[in-house]
């Protein structure tokens, strides 16, 4: 008879505790994953200048922008240096000799009219040779004069050729130094890496042991809802077992004689 189904269904679950029930109908606590993955962070430098890691391992860096137009100050220098070290040197080398000649002149002619004062006073003033077209003693001036102007030739190569080393070389140390920016930042960066190093490490061992707490707390809820189960199971077993023989049994029940 479904009115006995019923009546019984009613009866056992007033009878069974909703401590009971619930062990059965509540959910288990799920497990939650630590996260253990790298935490991007920043360092900014005493300038202003940042350098910051992305969470795939990537870095940029940003330079202040005093340091940034610096920077693009010294590399326009060195770009300059290293254009004027480039260039050919023969005008450089003509120029340079015409200074050195510029201020040879003056005593070269003062040296010719002296000699040639010299020459008349001895009366020997106009005299030329076959030989020389001259006297020896303006022989000897010419070719003293001769030798100062290659002297200054080979001097106006050499000062053009040393200007355009040192050009080259200012313009080594001005892109050297275009980078010290960059240098001071990773110096800076250095210590932030081994801090940053720590706090991972202690982040994954954190993770670590809120994990094996989490999975101890699961085996202990489904231990003792395990042990509640066995307890109370062979309590009222019996209980509802004869309770269901009563009603259902061959003999009539009581209220129906």
């Amino acid at each position: 008879m479904s009115w006995l189904s019923d009546l019984l269904g009613d009866i056992t679950s007033g009878l069974i505790p909703e401590e009971i029930s619930s062990l059965y109908t509540t959910p288990l606590t799920q497990l939650q994953t630590p996260d253990v993955t790298f935490q991007p962070f920043t360092v900014t430098g005493p300038s202003g200048s940042t350098v910051t890691t992305t969470a795939t391992g990537g870095t940029t860096y940003a330079l202040s922008p005093e340091q940034l137009a610096m920077q693009q100050q010294l590399f326009g220098g060195a770009g300059d240096f290293f254009t004027q070290a480039a260039m050919p040197t023969a005008q450089r080398e003509t120029d340079i000799y015409q200074r050195i000649r510029a201020a040879q002149m003056p005593e070269e002619q003062r040296q010719r009219s002296a000699l040639e004062e010299r020459l008349f006073a001895q009366g020997r003033g106009g005299v030329t040779t076959s030989q020389y077209g001259g006297t020896p003693e303006q022989l000897a001036m010419a070719k003293a004069q001769t030798e100062a102007q290659n002297q200054a030739m080979l001097s106006a190569m050499q000062q053009a050729q040393a200007e355009q080393a040192q050009q080259a070389s200012l313009g080594g140390q001005f892109l050297q130094q275009s980078y010290a920016p960059q240098a001071a930042l990773l110096s800076a960066m250095s210590p932030a890496l081994n801090v940053a190093g720590m706090a991972d490490v202690a982040r994954r061992q954190q993770g670590e042991f809120d994990l094996e707490t989490a999975m101890a707390n699961l085996q202990g809820e489904m231990g003792l809802r395990t042990g509640y189960g066995s307890l109370f199971g062979g309590v009222y077993s019996g209980l509802l077992g004869g309770l269901g023989g009563l009603l259902t049994g061959s003999g009539k029940p009581w209220w129906m004689s």
